[in-house]
């Protein structure tokens, strides 16, 4: 059952958004893939193979050359939300744990897309999938997909996002945009496997990164502090000094900007929210940065 204080930030946030987002909605922002649609994106020379129902007839009249007329893919999609309940989620050392910004996340993203009429579902995952529920359009869905979020208990395993992904490749027949709120600490090869391309390929697909400050900064003072990874229960004492949080700090900046870079490799749009921020902006933020472009 989802905490008290957990719930009343969900009703604010059920309320801010559906006012903050009504001009910066999951359908209002042009999906960068191509297919059927009505917003224009570019004109290319026919190739063979293209389809000869798209050759603009007025462009190849004034160019002598036959020319096909690109779109942008309808932005009325289906939206599904893929969250991350492995153990690491439980970590918080900021206001919020990365569970519950998690949470308040996946609100504002099924609260915006309600407002917008648009049908969302949900996948919850660890080192396996541990509940989906079809794309729905009601508000009962939505707390119902919150109340299934929180209560999902993680396997002994550690994150594993390819699971996951191979459930989407096979389950979604609708071109739909795809939110995947995780941290990305996995030992897999994700950015090396065909199944997130695929997925890439088929489906607008969007990052959604929490943070937290304690995986970020070490904290200030001296001696040693004991660290335990929440997934394997390995521990080690960590000696706290100026030169370990420089080497820390460059190490998680690196580890970051690795992570930014495979995102554009696949390519994947990808935002990061910090825990002890708002985690509503971010995700706003990044949805007025895709109606711009």
């Amino acid at each position: 059952m989802i905490p008290e204080h957990v719930m009343r930030e969900l009703r604010y946030i059920e309320v801010y958004t559906a006012k903050r987002i009504r001009n910066l909605r999951v359908g209002a922002y042009t999906s960068p893939l191509r297919g059927a649609g009505f917003d224009f994106d570019e004109h290319q020379l026919y190739r063979q193979g293209d389809d000869v129902r798209r050759i603009d007839w007025n462009v190849t009249a004034r160019m002598n050359a036959p020319y096909v007329r690109h779109t942008h893919a309808e932005r009325e999609l289906n939206v599904m939300i893929a969250i991350d309940v492995s153990r690491s989620m439980d970590l918080g050392t900021a206001h919020d744990s990365k569970k519950e910004v998690m949470t308040f996340i996946t609100g504002s993203l099924l609260f915006s897309a309600l407002s917008d009429q648009i049908n969302t579902g949900f996948l919850a995952f660890a080192d396996r999938v541990i509940a989906s529920s079809p794309p729905r359009r009601t508000r009962a869905a939505a707390w119902m997909t919150l109340e299934q979020c929180w209560s999902a208990v993680p396997g002994r395993g550690g994150t594993r996002l390819l699971p996951a992904i191979r459930h989407l490749v096979k389950t979604l027949k609708r071109m739909s945009v795809v939110f995947i709120v995780s941290d990305f600490i996995t030992d897999e090869d994700l950015f090396g496997s065909d199944e997130l391309r695929m997925l890439a390929a088929r489906h607008d697909v969007i990052a959604v990164v929490p943070e937290d400050r304690g995986e970020t900064t070490l904290p200030s003072g001296r001696g040693f502090l004991n660290v335990r990874d929440v997934e394997s229960g390995r521990q080690v004492a960590v000696g706290l000094s100026a030169r370990t949080r420089r080497q820390y700090a460059d190490e998680v900046k690196r580890r970051r900007e690795d992570l930014a870079r495979a995102f554009y490799r696949v390519p994947m749009d990808h935002v990061f929210v910090p825990t002890d921020q708002s985690p509503v902006e971010p995700v706003l933020e990044l949805f007025a940065r895709r109606v711009t472009r």
